[in-house]
């Protein structure tokens, strides 16, 4: 062997080494969605495909969701490492006593709407009196501060509390005259269905519009996870980052839904509606608060802005400081 390939030969190795390393000794962690597929959830199964969590040394499992609410309990009790909560949820559980820490906003600008059919629009709060409506659990916090900051006494709207997938079923079978959503998830559903002849136009209230407007979907980690495993959670991020900037490449939408699509098993019915998702969380990745800051960083005043919120609702007893709920330690510069 001469010196020429000597030296190439130590420097392959150099640079193999700490890769094959890294590869045998992935760490196992989960990341538990607050839903089953929704398009902000696109980026993630994009980086997971990509090998960006295997690159920061984790063996990252995805697992769908069953609510905000359950995510949050499933990260505190640590049967998850991550979870992908609603922001407002959060808040909710650390007051009441979860050892959580929000660690990055993923959609800073979202957050709750009542869909209606636009033959018969609820366009303001007004309109939803003698109204019938349907929910899941963890959103009828959201729509009582709707009623009571829009002056509508809450017995003055029929409301039925229902799993999320019987939600959607009984609005279509005309069981109720709305729902409450995500303003950036089943309503892009049915958006897409009604451009494709399969079902009825509808009307999209965002509560934002009217006084109830707050940060919307992130991540979170139990404090332990956080104090004893930073480096675990800068490199989950940083493979997120990497997802979602990826994901904002408009070149790139077509071949992350489909990742995500065949990932998660979603019905392929729902293709077009989670890349119209994706498409309109993109702008609500920043607010006015955060628009010169990196992914994921969200402001003190945001936070106290929904403390502010929970307090107004009577869903905490008493004000929590808003330091107390996130970090940006953690987010990639």
């Amino acid at each position: 062997m001469n010196a020429i390939t000597r030296r190439v030969t130590l420097g392959l190795a150099a640079l193999t080494a700490p890769t094959l390393g890294r590869a045998q000794t992935l760490k196992p962690a989960s990341l538990r969605l607050d839903w089953a597929l929704s398009g902000y959830h696109v980026p993630f199964f994009w980086a997971k495909e990509k090998g960006y969590f295997a690159a920061e040394g984790i063996d990252l499992e995805i697992r769908d969701g069953a609510g905000s609410a359950k995510a949050a309990s499933l990260v505190s009790s640590k049967e998850d490492t991550f979870g992908m909560v609603e922001a407002l949820v959060t808040a909710n559980s650390i007051a009441r006593g979860m050892k959580l820490r929000s660690i990055y906003m993923v959609v800073q600008n979202g957050g709750a709407a009542i869909v209606s059919w636009a033959a018969k629009p609820m366009k303001t709060p007004q309109d939803m009196v003698g109204r019938s409506l349907a929910a899941a659990a963890d959103q009828k916090p959201q729509l009582d501060l709707l009623l009571a900051m829009n002056g509508i006494p809450s017995d003055k709207v029929t409301l039925r509390v229902v799993a999320v997938a019987a939600r959607n079923q009984v609005f279509f079978q005309g069981q109720v005259e709305g729902i409450v959503s995500t303003v950036i998830g089943s309503p892009m559903d049915m958006i897409v269905a009604a451009r494709e002849g399969r079902g009825q136009p509808i009307h999209i209230m965002p509560f934002s519009d009217f006084g109830v407007r707050s940060l919307a979907q992130g991540f979170v980690v139990h404090e332990d996870l956080a104090r004893e495993n930073p480096e675990q959670v800068r490199g989950f991020l940083r493979a997120c980052t990497k997802g979602i900037r990826d994901c904002m490449a408009p070149g790139n939408l077509d071949a992350a839904t489909d990742i995500a699509m065949q990932l998660s098993r979603a019905p392929s019915t729902r293709r077009e509606s989670v890349k119209l998702q994706w498409e309109a969380t993109i702008p609500r990745l920043w607010t006015e608060a955060n628009k010169d800051k990196p992914l994921g960083w969200t402001s003190e005043a945001d936070w106290a802005n929904l403390v502010d919120l929970l307090l107004k609702q009577q869903a905490i007893p008493a004000a929590v400081p808003a330091n107390t709920l996130f970090t940006n330690a953690f987010i990639p510069a």
